[in-house]
């Protein structure tokens, strides 16, 4: 199996599976987001999160240039659309987990959208990486 494959799958995977957890214990899931991922102070996880992700977008570069995997250009420009994300939790820390707040606890179909849209991108990457990669 190739890299993009399994980053493909696995991505998918945990998209759809963080989705149903977040549907399914609800009340739990927001306890959690807010009172431990995303504490009022800025958890020091974060930092290893931010340094993690860079590495997976540096490694999934640098497949990208020295295998030939039909299309893995699709799959290295959404990991590397991560980084936005990741860029906003590091140091944009307040404004993110305001945004949290509001769409788990003020308007839960800010959740809802999130989550349709998540879950179509896991289903497609799931795709993927068992037809294309």
């Amino acid at each position: 199996m190739n890299y993009f494959k399994i980053l493909s799958i696995v991505w998918g995977v945990i998209m759809i599976g963080v989705r149903l957890l977040i549907h399914l214990i609800p009340e739990k899931w927001s306890n959690f987001e807010l009172n431990k991922a995303y504490s009022e102070e800025k958890p020091k996880w974060i930092w290893g999160v931010g340094i993690f992700s860079i590495f997976i977008v540096i490694v999934t570069w640098y497949k990208e240039i020295t295998t030939e995997v039909h299309l893995s250009i699709i799959l290295s420009i959404l990991i590397t659309l991560t980084l936005i994300k990741v860029s906003q939790i590091l140091f944009n820390y307040n404004k993110f987990r305001s945004f949290v707040t509001k769409a788990l606890v003020e308007d839960r179909r800010i959740i809802t959208q999130i989550s349709i849209g998540t879950t179509i991108l896991g289903i497609i990457l799931i795709l993927l990486g068992i037809f294309l990669y």
